[in-house]
C-alpha cells in the first residue's frame, strides 16, 4: 500500500493499517524468514514451499509482527 499524506477524505483506519505494514516492513527487512526456503519479506510469496495445509516459520514470523504493529498502533 502508498502512504499519502494528504488525502482529500481521512480514513483513520486505512491510515493505521498503513503504518501497521510500514512497521511489519521495517522490522521484517532483510531478516531470513524461513531457514527451509531461505526466504525473507520481500521474497516469501515466490520463495516460500510450504504446502497450503502446513506450518510454515515464514508465516508465522509474519503474523507475530503483524499482530505486535497493530497492537502497537492501536487497532486491536
Amino acid at each position: 500500500m502508498d502512504t499519502t499524506p494528504h488525502r482529500k477524505s481521512p480514513n483513520r483506519i486505512r491510515e493505521l493499517k498503513e503504518q501497521a505494514q510500514l512497521i511489519v516492513r521495517q522490522a521484517l527487512f532483510g531478516r531470513r524468514l524461513c531457514d527451509r526456503c531461505g526466504a525473507t519479506y520481500s521474497t516469501f510469496a515466490d520463495a516460500c514451499d510450504a504446502d497450503l495445509g502446513e506450518e510454515c516459520p515464514g508465516s508465522r514470523a509474519i503474523a507475530e509482527a503483524t499482530a505486535q504493529a497493530n497492537q502497537r498502533v492501536g487497532l486491536r
